[in-house]
């Protein structure tokens, strides 16, 4: 495991009432869904990262409504028609 360490100003750990380790879970967690939804990580990179079950991070995404998929509308109605003439 690789540390990195960040500089921040004590008072905004008060300010949002964060103990540090509280605050370094946090920056994992948003750094990570940053880089999932710019594509920089897998879903499962993603919530590896930021120490989720893939389970618990979807949930996380999806109160932020943020898409767990990356199919596009014209890809769903493409299965859909592939389906029909099944």
């Amino acid at each position: 495991m690789l540390n990195i360490e960040v500089q921040v100003e004590p008072s905004l750990l008060v300010s949002m009432n964060r103990s540090p380790k509280e605050f370094g879970e946090d920056i994992l967690l948003w750094a990570a869904i940053s880089f999932y939804e710019h594509g920089k990580l897998s879903l499962a990179s993603a919530a590896k990262m930021a120490g989720y079950h893939r389970y618990d991070f979807e949930k996380v995404l999806s109160s932020l409504n943020i898409s767990i998929s990356s199919l596009s509308m014209e890809d769903v109605e493409q299965d859909i028609e592939l389906l029909k003439r099944l």
